[in-house]
């Protein structure tokens, strides 16, 4: 199943999962770019986007080396609830960097609020965690529809 078909199926874990990749590259590039004129909001979307990355893509986690604390921080954020909390704080600080001077970190914030949602709408429907194909996970058609188990299903 390619991507374009996952994203037909209408979990919104995977959106999130996608938003909050995307707003992990912009942090990080947006971060870069403001670093002399923000120093401490650009320092602080540049960690952001570095986490941000790590959460949805946990084999980073193999590369990177960090410790077992951490490790084992990242891994905790594993649920739908827990996701949107530290999306929602990752947000609300980079919409405060809009109180100093309007810049374009304001785009990462833009994006990180959408993950943020997505992930609160994937935790109130209660859909199941799912990773995108597209970066090694399992994509939906070893998913759950509707309390069945379809990875070994017949066409009719």
């Amino acid at each position: 199943m390619g991507v374009v078909e996952e994203l037909k199926y209408g979990n919104w874990s995977l959106y999130g999962q996608l938003v909050a990749l995307l707003s992990g590259v912009l942090l990080i590039v947006l971060g870069g770019v403001t670093l002399f004129a923000h120093i401490i909001y650009s320092i602080l979307a540049i960690v952001f986007g570095a986490v941000c990355i790590l959460i949805e893509l946990p084999f980073v986690l193999k590369i990177c080396p960090t410790g077992p604390v951490f490790d084992k921080a990242v891994t905790a954020l594993n649920n739908h609830w827990l996701r949107f909390l530290a999306y929602l704080v990752f947000a609300i600080v980079m919409w405060s960097s809009m109180a100093q001077s309007s810049t374009v970190l304001a785009i990462g914030a833009a994006t990180t609020t959408v993950a943020a949602g997505c992930y609160l709408i994937a935790a109130v429907k209660k859909q199941s965690q799912m990773t995108t194909s597209l970066l090694g996970g399992s994509g939906v058609e070893n998913q759950s529809h509707h309390g069945f188990d379809t990875r070994y299903a017949q066409p009719v």
